[in-house]
């Protein structure tokens, strides 16, 4: 079993982390602030995955508080709303109740590797949330198990997603399954527009076709949001970085999760540079609109939802290709 150790004696701005390494890996972890990743590095290569927002720093926030407004970067859990809305007379504040409460916690080292384990319960639904981030013994993986109850008396509706930030710059290369790709935000042209359908990764611009696999500049002066929906339903993203050899995969749980909301901001959208890869449960996004349209997932009364996130760091070759990249588990 690859080493692996927990620290607890460390904070950034004065709010305590819980940082999970072994010689692959460096996970900074921060429970009291939305259980946010804070940091995802690979330590051979020294390569910070997540994207860190130069302007806005580490805060506590309020509920009903904008996300774009306080995001720091790192990576955060949405529910059960991306966008907020008003359902059975219930306001839905803006990428829901997760990401900006404070969440317990306790840390476990054991035979099979270090874990932190993180719960709290929601102040608008009735939820109580169990969150497990655990290094792998394999020494390069990194899961994260959700578990939410339902703790009240009527069924209760929700979308659930996944939002790491992840720093970019133009040796990247975004990875995905066959797919469907359809265009709801954009700030035109390069983007594609509005409603614009594409198979992944030629996006159609001008009659000339554009590689969305290949990460671009800021200065590029560009935006856009693309749901992309995978043909066989399997809910995976890799990004490979070619200046130093290293390799970040997300696997999402098979039939839990079915798209993934493709943030890409190139310049364009508040002068930010970074690429939001976002498993999701369903789509719409807001929690009204998928009720509405059948899509929202529910919980009963008692019962508990359950899905697993698997990151996977590698080392990327010169000769990636398609199959090689599926086989990374």
């Amino acid at each position: 079993m690859t080493a692996a150790r927990v620290e607890t004696s460390w904070s950034y701005n004065g709010y305590p982390t819980v940082v999970l390494s072994n010689p692959q890996i460096r996970l900074v972890v921060v429970p009291r602030v939305g259980g946010k990743i804070l940091n995802m590095e690979h330590r051979p290569t020294a390569h910070e995955w997540l994207w860190q927002n130069s302007r806005i720093t580490l805060e506590s926030v309020s509920i009903g508080d904008t996300f774009d407004d306080h995001w720091c970067g790192g990576a955060d859990v949405f529910f059960p709303t991306c966008y907020p809305c008003s359902w059975n007379g219930v306001n839905i504040p803006d990428a829901g109740e997760m990401w900006n409460i404070p969440w317990n916690s306790e840390v476990i080292e054991d035979e099979s590797g270090v874990s932190l384990i993180m719960t709290a319960g929601g102040r608008i639904f009735p939820f109580e949330a169990k969150r497990v981030i655990r290094l792998e013994p394999d020494g390069r993986s990194v899961v994260m198990n959700v578990a939410i109850r339902n703790a009240g008396h009527a069924p209760m509706p929700f979308v659930f997603g996944f939002h790491p930030a992840l720093a970019v710059h133009e040796r990247q290369r975004i990875w995905l399954p066959p797919g469907s790709v359809e265009v709801l935000e954009s700030s035109g042209e390069v983007m594609g527009e509005a409603g614009q359908t594409y198979r992944w990764p030629k996006l159609g611009v001008h009659g000339r076709e554009r590689d969305m696999s290949r990460v671009a500049s800021k200065g590029l002066g560009a935006y856009g949001g693309h749901m992309f929906v995978p043909d066989d339903g399997e809910v995976w993203w890799a990004v490979t970085d070619e200046g130093d050899d290293a390799g970040l995969k997300l696997i999402a749980q098979d039939r839990v999760f079915k798209n993934i909301w493709m943030w890409q901001v190139y310049g364009g959208w508040r002068g930010y540079h970074h690429v939001a890869l976002e498993p999701w449960t369903s789509y719409p996004l807001t929690l009204s609109e998928a009720v509405a349209e059948d899509r929202a997932e529910w919980i009963a009364p008692g019962q508990t939802w359950e899905a697993e996130i698997r990151f996977v760091f590698f080392n990327h070759a010169s000769e990636m290709d398609d199959e090689k990249v599926r086989a990374i588990k």
